[in-house]
């Protein structure tokens, strides 16, 4: 289909996923319209082959998606709300025969005939495990279980993802995010809800977790990769589980609390810029660095003017061979507001790192 490729660039290629949900669906949203006729309330299911690893698309403007991983290499996919359900081949290849590598279900109803992420329709979609999906609706949840990668976006609903083994890439304005017993590279952000992260692992050396919330909590429990990254403005973060050896974890907040809830015998290295009223709970035995005081730069003294050139006595005055008066020069004094405090701290051989920078919020280390 002439322009496919690119209108797939034009859905899921816009950086963050919230920006892509937020461009892509501006403007008002029809009510669903829960009394169709017959024809529209009947099942409509299609099936297609597709490569072991394809691409699958699919975008609705309101609606629950559901999408599974399984055995074989095709793509079926069932709605009972939908009128027309195609599916678009957008690789390229010369030979129509070899199953499609890449794959657009378009959905269309009464209210969007052309489709193009406009219908409200609930849509099952079935996938090869080895498949990655890209799934967006404006006002509906997500649920995707069993395949390798997984792009997912949704501004008002939540979004619930289990046993990805690449990647997992998910953004909700309004809603909750949910990720469970996976694997790889994972980056959640939601604006209004909070993000829970249960039981995931790298599959590479670089596979990093990063979370972020505007308004919402962050929850990482048995969280193995070597990297963790989160930022929060209003909500608390907490991690529960061992440390990863030579594991790094940033954690950026604003004006919520930070709780850690570690082994006894875990090896850390704590490198914190806390605001002055904030405190640093911990049940392990810290080793405090000494800290060292803001660096005050010495200014430079200015150097003193030249005198001026002494003017020719004029005939018939007096000269004039008094000391020449420089002007006073006042050096105004450097100061350094230092709102913040930084402290360093290990605990065992400091193994692991724990960097923490706040504004507004408690530490907590508690042991497990």
């Amino acid at each position: 289909m002439k322009g496919s490729g690119s209108k797939l660039t034009k859905k899921f290629s816009l950086g963050p996923v919230l920006l892509a949900i937020v461009l892509s669906c501006a403007g008002s949203t029809p009510a669903k319209d829960d009394n169709k006729d017959a024809k529209s309330s009947e099942k409509i299911e299609r099936s297609t082959p597709v490569a072991s690893r394809a691409s699958i698309t699919l975008c609705v403007m309101s609606g629950k998606l559901v999408v599974r991983g399984w055995d074989k290499t095709e793509v079926r996919a069932r709605s009972m709300d939908a009128d027309i359900l195609e599916f678009h081949r957008i690789d390229k290849v010369k030979d129509n025969s070899v199953p499609a590598s890449r794959i657009d279900v378009m959905v269309a109803d009464n209210h969007s005939p052309k489709g193009d992420c406009q219908a409200l329709a609930d849509v099952e979609m079935d996938v090869p495990k080895d498949a990655t999906v890209q799934v967006q609706t404006r006002d509906g949840d997500i649920y995707i279980t069993g395949v390798a990668g997984a792009y997912a976006g949704s501004q008002n609903g939540d979004i619930t993802i289990d046993r990805a083994s690449q990647f997992v890439e998910a953004g909700s304005v309004g809603g909750s995010i949910f990720l469970k017993d996976s694997t790889g590279r994972i980056n959640l952000s939601s604006a209004g809800g909070g993000v829970e992260v249960t039981n995931v692992r790298a599959v590479n050396s670089d596979d990093t977790v990063e979370v972020g919330t505007v308004s919402g909590d962050i929850r990482l429990e048995r969280v193995s990769n070597q990297k963790v990254l989160t930022k929060t403005v209003n909500g608390t973060v907490s991690m529960t589980g061992p440390l990863a050896r030579a594991g790094y974890y940033g954690f950026t907040t604003m004006g919520g609390d930070v709780v850690l809830m570690i082994p006894h015998d875990s090896s850390f290295t704590l490198n914190a810029k806390v605001s002055e009223t904030d405190d640093i709970i911990s049940e392990f035995a810290l080793k405090y660095a000494p800290e060292a005081p803001p660096a005050v730069p010495t200014p430079k003294p200015k150097a003193m003017p030249e005198p001026p050139a002494k003017a020719p006595a004029a005939k018939g005055k007096p000269k004039y061979d008094g000391p020449v008066i420089a002007p006073i020069v006042v050096v105004k004094p450097n100061v350094i507001i230092n709102p913040f405090k930084r402290v360093t701290a290990t605990y065992g051989s400091g193994d692991a790192t724990i960097s923490l920078s706040s504004f507004g919020g408690t530490l907590r280390l508690k042991k497990i």
